[in-house]
């Protein structure tokens, strides 16, 4: 599980609360909250 503000990495994250896909093109950038519901919980797969 990541957290919205943490650096995880290039990939998909999905938001638990939603399902919402967010992407990170670089690895130093931080996850922003969900888009969709501002969740702050992702998982790196759909799940």
């Amino acid at each position: 599980m990541v957290t919205a503000g943490e650096r995880p990495g290039t990939g998909f994250y999905f938001c638990i609360q939603c399902g919402h896909r967010a992407y990170l093109e670089i690895g130093t950038d931080r996850l922003p909250p969900c888009t969709k519901c501002l969740g702050n919980q992702f998982n790196s797969k759909n799940a």
